[in-house]
């Protein structure tokens, strides 16, 4: 049984109280997922209903490991407290797409390349091994939804974009401890929509292929469903086995809500949905001398994650660049 961490409350099996699409989940599991968009307080009927809606649509993507052999033996490997760091370098090295990826990853500006990276055992250092395992996760989960047409690449170069950005942000602001895992939950804090499109449901996949303004998708998506792409994404991955804090970041990130978290935890939501908003600016053309720029860092996300508006002025060139970078790097 999962017990709730950092405040947030994840699914757990219990005995049978409800069938969802031939899923056993009890009323306590119910209210559990129904926690997740709470401040607290008591579920009410219609927080429950969102819930077994949720529970459903858990029940379709529960068999779903959109890992390889490779990235399942990494994740193995490393969970090993006395894992080796020559079996992490000869599993990627057997995969050499993915060890192209990972190489491409450790030369990218999001990682601060000024040295070329040439081998696999370069990209482990520079990067480190439990967190090119993550990477790996990251990287064959964003590949499993490649043939989503046009709104899948929107979707991931939006991701791709978010991540680097998000990493930069962290590091100019002193978090460099949580970049890593900050930088994964970014690269997949989207993946909710993709589950969504998945089903057939081209009215949502028209929708999402919008290009919607940060923080309003999610709206629409809980006056439909009681729940939102981020919950759905937070709670895949928890099923994926991603490891903490990279589920909690992503269910949260858009419920800036105070809740009892830890507050790495806080802060990396925050600093995930300045990002969010800075990716779209720059794609939408927005320059350091855009109102919406000085807006967002006087937000209380921008204010909560330490930024100042001179901070985001002055970081935006090279945010812009980090960003250009990572969406060549994920192509």
């Amino acid at each position: 049984m999962r017990a709730a961490r950092f405040g947030l409350s994840f699914a757990v099996r219990v005995p049978t109280m409800f069938s969802v699409d031939g899923t056993a989940i009890s009323s306590a599991n119910l209210r559990g997922l129904a926690d997740l968009w709470l401040d607290g307080a008591t579920p009410s009927d219609a927080d429950l209903r969102a819930a077994k809606s949720l529970a459903a649509k858990m029940a379709a993507f529960e068999g779903i490991r959109p890992f390889s052999s490779v990235v399942q033996q990494l994740v193995d490997c490393v969970s090993q407290p006395d894992f080796k760091i020559e079996k992490v370098r000869e599993l990627i090295e057997a995969d050499p797409a993915l060890a192209a990826r990972i190489m491409r990853v450790a030369n990218s500006a999001a990682y601060r390349a000024w040295e070329a990276c040439d081998s696999v055992p370069k990209a482990l250092l520079r990067i480190g091994a439990t967190n090119v395992c993550e990477l790996a996760m990251a990287i064959s989960a964003m590949n499993f939804f490649k043939d989503l047409d046009g709104v899948g690449k929107k979707i991931r170069d939006h991701s791709a974009g978010t991540a680097a950005v998000a990493r930069e942000l962290a590091l100019r602001v002193g978090r460099v401890g949580a970049s890593p895992k900050l930088f994964l939950a970014a690269l997949l804090h989207d993946v909710g929509k993709l589950l969504l499109i998945q089903t057939g449901d081209a009215g949502y996949a028209a929708l999402a292929g919008e290009n919607p303004a940060p923080n309003s998708l999610h709206l629409k998506e809980q006056a439909q469903r009681g729940y939102d792409h981020a919950i759905l994404g937070g709670q895949v991955l928890l099923s994926w086995n991603l490891p903490e804090p990279i589920p909690q970041i992503v269910a949260c990130h858009h419920q800036p809500k105070t809740v009892p978290r830890a507050f790495a935890i806080s802060r990396s939501i925050d600093l995930l949905r300045v990002a969010d908003c800075v990716d779209w600016l720059l794609e939408q053309g927005h320059d350091a001398n855009s109102p919406h720029v000085r807006k967002l860092a006087r937000s209380p996300d921008g204010t909560r994650a330490g930024l100042s508006v001179a901070d985001l002025v002055n970081l935006w060139d090279d945010l812009r660049a980090v960003r250009s970078d990572a969406l060549s790097v994920f192509k």
